[in-house]
């Protein structure tokens, strides 16, 4: 009797009976939670991949073993020395994003703007061989978060001239970086700030979300006087960046900010005076640090690993490569596999890598990474997306990760007049068997063949149909299979934790 995916799906929640099809799902979710059994929790090389890249590939795993974890670390912290002629493709195929701001703002408000900063994150953090640099670019993008809307043209600025120059350098200059970044600037009202009325939204957040966080030990008095401080900072298209301090409107009056004396008479030297208090706080140190982890560890990372990464950004000034290689060789790092849910952006680039999967019209892109409810620069709170399971875990969010895994997959495989197309028979080799072609897989999609017995049985029914293991795969089981076997996988409990 042929299996079909639903009965797959029956099986996989047969040990929640009495529950919805998606309560099951939920339920086998979190019981994998930090479970051993995990793929990434078996190798402590796949758990490394599965946490500094968006999804790991038989050739990112080749390079790793081959020249072990210490130089493939050297290589991914010193991306300037790593040739991505994938990466260079993707930015020669996307001219808009190299456009300085006075032409892309030529382009008026061209949907094509969005498009290609849409496809160009994708894009690069899919193909680049700079990894742990992509997925760097994406925590800086949520830390320093201003949704594209009617500020696109300056995201897109924004995002190449600071994120991407100093996502792994040295926290000082994305921090200053931003702040006269007209994207900035706008979004949080700044650039209307005078001396008559000082607009205390971007200095707020630079307080709260940008450096010394919510329980950084700063009052609403110094939420005002770093306001005061900063008047003044503004836009005018006349620049060459776009940023410009106008005098004639900045409070020029002394002020105290956490204790540091400001004089009177000053001008920009004030807010430059600002953020250098902020960028050396032992707070802001703790609180990036702290959010580096949860990142990259677990949701509520330990303490003590939070301070010892904090003793690493002070002594080495705020630098970012030293941090980062002091967090990925630490114990904690090392026993976390499994604790880290994919958020949605991870899971649909990690499937793309997996598949090899090209979805063409911009729009169909959008609108799938709509559905999972994170789509690049669509955050509009100043707090960028959520970073923990929980924000995540549900029964829509279930729904639509089932969607686009079969979209990237069946969909792809069996009806390329959609827009997607995939060539999962090039990625599998040749294997005369189900459990041959479940391990082919099962290597694309985790980075290895080793799953867990009762997920192994599972997949192996549903290609054999029933028949076991030794089950040959013809023509017509491969071809009726293979697609939904590479979603089935994909949409898995097994799937959605790093």
């Amino acid at each position: 009797m042929t299996t079909t995916r639903r009965d797959f799906l029956k099986g996989l929640g047969a040990a929640f009976a009495g529950v919805t099809l998606s309560d099951a799902w939920l339920g086998s979710l979190q019981a994998y939670a930090g479970s051993p059994d995990l793929p990434s929790a078996t190798d402590p090389n796949l758990h490394i991949l599965h946490r500094l890249t968006w999804g790991p590939r038989p050739e990112d795993i080749e390079h790793l073993h081959a020249i072990g974890f210490d130089a493939w670390l050297d290589e991914q912290l010193d991306p300037a020395a790593l040739a991505d002629p994938e990466g260079d493709e993707v930015r020669r195929l996307l001219p808009i994003l190299s456009l300085d701001r006075t032409a892309v703002h030529s382009l008026g408000f061209d949907g094509r703007i969005y498009y290609t900063i849409l496809r160009g994150m994708v894009e690069q953090a899919t193909h680049s061989r700079r990894q742990l640099y992509e997925r760097m670019i994406d925590f800086w993008t949520d830390h320093f978060n201003v949704p594209a809307g009617d500020l696109l043209h300056d995201v897109l600025v924004m995002h190449r001239e600071v994120i991407r120059r100093h996502a792994l350098g040295n926290f000082r200059d994305l921090v200053i970086g931003t702040a006269q970044s007209p994207a900035m600037l706008y979004y949080l009202d700044q650039a209307y700030s005078t001396q008559e009325h000082p607009n205390e939204n971007y200095a707020r957040e630079l307080l709260e979300l940008h450096t010394l966080g919510v329980d950084g030990g700063y009052s609403e008095r110094d939420v005002k006087e770093a306001a005061r401080a900063l008047t003044g900072w503004t836009v005018h298209d006349g620049t060459a960046t776009g940023f410009y301090f106008d005098e004639t409107i900045h409070d020029s009056e002394a002020k105290s900010i956490l204790g540091h004396d400001m004089p009177a008479g000053r001008g920009i030297e004030d807010g430059l005076h600002l953020l250098s208090i902020l960028v050396s706080h032992p707070a802001t140190a703790r609180f990036i640090c702290r959010k580096l982890c949860i990142r990259f560890v677990s949701d509520s990372p330990p303490e003590a690993l939070v301070e010892r990464l904090s003793e690493v950004w002070a002594a080495n000034g705020g630098e970012i490569a030293p941090v980062l290689r002091a967090l990925f060789t630490s114990d904690e790092f090392r026993q976390s596999a499994g604790q880290k849910l994919r958020r949605p952006l991870d899971f649909f680039i990690g499937a793309v890598r997996a598949t090899g999967a090209r979805v063409n019209p911009d729009w169909l892109l959008q609108t799938m990474l709509e559905d999972l409810s994170q789509y690049p620069y669509g955050w509009n709170p100043p707090n960028g997306y959520p970073d923990d399971a929980g924000a995540w875990i549900s029964s829509a969010g279930l729904l639509a990760r089932w969607n686009t895994a079969m979209a990237l997959t069946h969909t792809a495989w069996s009806e390329p007049d959609t827009g997607m197309v995939t060539r999962l028979d090039q990625l599998v080799g040749d294997p005369s068997t189900a459990a041959e072609l479940v391990g082919a897989v099962a290597g694309r999609v985790f980075g290895t063949s080793a799953l867990p017995d009762d997920a192994q049985a599972a997949f192996v029914d549903y290609v054999s149909d029933g028949e076991g293991p030794d089950a040959p795969v013809t023509p017509g089981r491969l071809g009726g299979k293979l697609g939904t076997l590479f979603g089935l996988m994909l949409a898995s409990p097994l799937y959605q934790w790093r």
